[in-house]
Parts: structure tokens; C-alpha cells; sequence
């Protein structure tokens, strides 16, 4: 979680939606843009942070085909494992990132019905794959689309002014990859038995957010 106090805006950073883009853009654009000072904020919702001083202030986050964004978490966390356990990683020699990247190599169909006990908030590899974007939300969330980010990104832009120049794009960073696009054949055969599943937990990401459960990129 990100605040600007002159602007008083809030960036509320769902994991696995341009957020670290975002960050960065902020950090980098936005002078008085800081993590809020509570322990351990990066990914916790308004409704974990109790500050007084943000009551009124304007929040807005990402949000993201909820069948997409369980790719992307999915492959996030192989790329990243393998990183790990690359020949310049110190952590090579920890035998937990061997035993996490033994999981994720048996595939997604595995990483998404394979029971994992509930982990710590506090705990670097907290696990989102369950939890509905719309646990980072309150009242006062402006919503902006992953999928037309470039343009719904103007919205936070012109909202902390218009001063920027030409080389002030949104930055593309963290990005896995692999195609996470569910309409694709292959990730389309990866997601369809699994549609009763991932509806039992994030029907309500589909129905607040306008996506579509049949697969469809968006209503609008």
C-alpha cells in the first residue's frame, strides 16, 4: 500500500496486477508517495490499516480476469523458484526452494487442488490464489482494468497532475513469461476442468467486476 498525502491517494497493491509497475511509477513520479509506515502493508487491504488520516483520502487498485491472474500467480512463482535456485542464488543452498520448485513443476492442475495449509501474512510467499480482489476494496476504490491499463492509468496520472512528460508511460515490470491469456487453446484445456472450483471461490471478482465465467475477456 502506497500513500500520497499531498494528493491524498492511495494505491492498494493486489499481488499479480501491475502493481510493482505501478509502485515504481508512483516512487518515481510522485515525490511524497511512500509505503504506508504499518509493518508488513505491501499487500493488505484498507480494512487492515487503521489510520485515521486516510478516511477521506481517494484509493484506487488493478484488477484482472480473475482466470488470468491464477496463470500468472502460478507462473509467477515457478519463474521465480527456478530463479532461486539459479547459479548466482545463495538461496540454491536452502533445501525448501528445492522442495517449493519440486511443486510447481508438477503443474498448474497440482499448484491449483493440491491442499496448502493456510501460511502467514507476515510470510514472504503468502498465498493469494484464493483470496478475491475485492478483499482489497472499500467505498472510495477506484477501479482500473488490467486489461486496458494504458488507458484507465490516466485516471491516477491526471490525478496527480499534468506535469509529466512524454517518458512518464507506465513501466512494464514483474511480468512473467508465459501467456496468461485464458483464451488461448492450451490455457483454456489447463483451466476448464477447474471452472467449478475457481467459481466457488471468485464469483464474486466475475460478478463485481464485470468479467465474464465463460471465459470471455470482459464485458467491457
Amino acid at each position: 500500500m502506497i500513500v500520497s498525502h499531498k494528493h491524498r491517494l492511495v494505491f492498494t497493491h493486489i499481488p499479480k496486477n501491475a502493481g510493482t509497475s505501478i509502485r515504481n511509477w508512483l516512487e518515481t513520479h510522485v515525490p511524497d508517495a511512500r509505503d504506508h509506515p504499518d509493518e508488513f502493508a505491501k499487500h493488505k487491504t484498507p480494512h487492515h490499516v487503521h489510520d485515521r488520516r486516510l478516511a477521506k483520502y481517494q484509493y484506487f487498485a488493478v484488477v484482472r480476469n480473475p482466470y488470468d491472474r491464477l496463470l500468472s500467480l502460478y507462473n509467477f512463482h515457478l519463474e521465480r523458484h527456478a530463479q532461486y535456485l539459479g547459479k548466482k542464488s545463495q538461496l540454491r543452498f536452502k533445501q525448501v526452494y528445492h522442495e517449493k520448485y519440486a511443486e510447481l513443476q508438477k503443474g498448474f492442475q497440482h499448484w491449483l487442488t493440491h491442499p496448502f495449509p493456510m501460511a502467514d501474512r507476515k510470510a514472504k510467499w503468502y498465498d493469494y490464489r484464493w483470496c478475491p480482489q475485492s478483499l482489497w476494496f472499500n467505498e472510495r476504490t477506484h477501479v482500473l482494468k488490467f486489461e486496458r491499463l494504458a488507458e484507465d492509468f490516466k485516471w491516477v496520472q491526471e490525478r496527480v497532475g499534468t506535469h509529466l512528460g512524454p517518458d512518464a508511460g507506465l513501466p512494464t515490470l514483474n511480468k512473467t513469461s508465459t501467456n496468461n491469456d485464458h483464451r488461448t487453446p492450451a490455457n483454456r484445456v489447463l483451466l476448464a476442468p477447474h471452472r467449478e472450483l475457481i467459481l466457488s471461490h471468485l464469483l464474486v471478482d466475475f460478478k463485481r467486476f464485470g468479467y465474464a465465467p465463460n471465459f470471455d475477456r470482459t464485458k467491457g
